[in-house]
C-alpha cells in the first residue's frame, strides 16, 4: 500500500488516527510505558507523522495507524533506554538491613508459590486469572466454565484462605 501526499486527506486521517488512539495506548502499556508517557509519545508521533506527510519525496508505504503505532514503539524505546541510562542506584548506609529486608520479602514470595503449588488445579487458575492477569470475576467464571461472578468469587476467596492457612502453618508467616 503506497500513498502520496495528494491521497492523504490529513485531517480526517488525523481524525481517525485519535479515535484509535485507545488501542496505541493499550499496545504502549504492554510495553511497560505509563499514561502521561504514552500521551506524550503519541503526540509526538502524530507531529513526525505531519511533518512526514509534507516533506515532498515522503512515500507511506503503510497504513497511518501503523506508520504512528510504530513511531510510538520507537519512541517509547528511545525514551525507555535514555530513562535507563540515567538510572541511579542509591545504596543504603546499612547493607545489612537492606540485605535482609530483600531476603525476607523473598523467603516469604517462595513460602507462597509453594503453598500455591500445593492447592488445586483450579484455584490456581483462579488467582492467576485474577492476581496474574487482572482479570474480573465475570471474565474468570466465563474462561474458567463457573457458572457465575458469585460462585468464582467465593472459590477464589476460598482458594486465597488455603493459600494463607498452608504458609501459615509451613511458617507461621502472616499475609
Amino acid at each position: 500500500m503506497s500513498m502520496t501526499l495528494e491521497k492523504i486527506d490529513i485531517d480526517e486521517t488525523l481524525k481517525s488516527l485519535y479515535k484509535k488512539w485507545p488501542d496505541i495506548k493499550r499496545y504502549l502499556k504492554s510495553k511497560g510505558c505509563d499514561p502521561v508517557d504514552a500521551d506524550d509519545i503519541f503526540q509526538e508521533a502524530l507531529l513526525i507523522f505531519v511533518r512526514k506527510t509534507e516533506e515532498p519525496n515522503f512515500e507511506l508505504t503503510v497504513a497511518p495507524f501503523h506508520y504512528v503505532k510504530n513511531t510510538c514503539k520507537f519512541l517509547w524505546y528511545n525514551q525507555s533506554r535514555k530513562q535507563a541510562k540515567n538510572l541511579k542506584v542509591e545504596v543504603p548506609e546499612n547493607l545489612e538491613d537492606f540485605e535482609g529486608d530483600w531476603f525476607a520479602k523473598e523467603m516469604k514470595l517462595q513460602q507462597i508459590e509453594s503453598a500455591i503449588s500445593q492447592i488445586g488445579t483450579q484455584c490456581q487458575q483462579i488467582l492467576q486469572l485474577f492476581y496474574g492477569l487482572g482479570l474480573n470475576m465475570v471474565e474468570v467464571a466465563k474462561k474458567l466454565g463457573i457458572r457465575n461472578r458469585g460462585v468464582a468469587k467465593t472459590q477464589k476467596y476460598r482458594c486465597l484462605n488455603k493459600v494463607k492457612d498452608i504458609v501459615r502453618s509451613n511458617n507461621s508467616v502472616t499475609l
